[in-house]
């Protein structure tokens, strides 16, 4: 999701009109995914939310969406679980590079708590120190809520508010963040049409 963020980021080129709400605006839909967002004035932060139907029992998803040492991001280059059980609550470190933009890393230490229908999670801050050449985010907060429709067939929110932190504008950032949802659940997608048992991976 992060790469994608930026990659929009960086490509974007036009001013964007500022929208102040307090309750989730529609921006649209994309391959099924209903997406919308809100303006978080206490956080200073846009939130995102996508809602899919995905034909998975929703077991399945949730042991894949909140596992954040799976592979569905290919510019994490490092998820280090520093406390805590996948199958419960944890903190875990992620680094993230992107490959093909001029960009420098970033690393957020979060929290993540599981719930029957899906997990959260928020920053952490001071559980790391900062490392050389790679900016820590201020803000990764967001949450997956899966909903069993019928035998094999689910419908999931996936939400999320992110600050990736250095230079980069936060008006360029809310641009280009909606847009970067779909492109999560497609992974996650992909991901469930590869593996047939809920402890195999991506």
């Amino acid at each position: 999701m992060l790469h994608r963020l930026l990659m929009l980021v960086a490509c974007a080129t036009v001013a964007t009109v500022t929208v102040l709400a307090q309750e989730w605006t529609p921006a649209g839909s994309r391959k099924g995914i209903e997406l919308a967002f809100k303006d978080d004035t206490a956080l200073d932060a846009r939130e995102m939310r996508a809602i899919a139907e995905l034909p998975y029992d929703s077991a399945r998803i949730i042991a894949i969406v909140c596992d954040f040492t799976q592979t569905l991001d290919p510019d994490v280059r490092e998820a280090t679980i520093m406390s805590g059980d996948l199958l419960s609550d944890y903190v875990i470190y992620l680094r993230y590079a992107p490959r093909y933009m001029v960009v420098a890393a970033r690393d957020v230490v979060i929290g993540v708590q599981r719930q029957a229908n899906g997990c959260s999670w928020s920053e952490r801050a001071g559980l790391m120190a900062e490392r050389p050449g790679t900016v820590r985010m201020p803000l990764l907060r967001g949450s997956w809520i899966v909903e069993p429709l019928q035998k094999d067939r689910s419908r999931v929110v996936y939400q999320i508010a992110v600050k990736p932190g250095g230079r980069i504008p936060g008006w360029l950032v809310r641009r280009g963040a909606t847009s970067a949802l779909p492109d999560v659940i497609e992974r996650v997608t992909r991901c469930l049409s590869k593996i047939s048992a809920p402890n195999e991976r991506c």
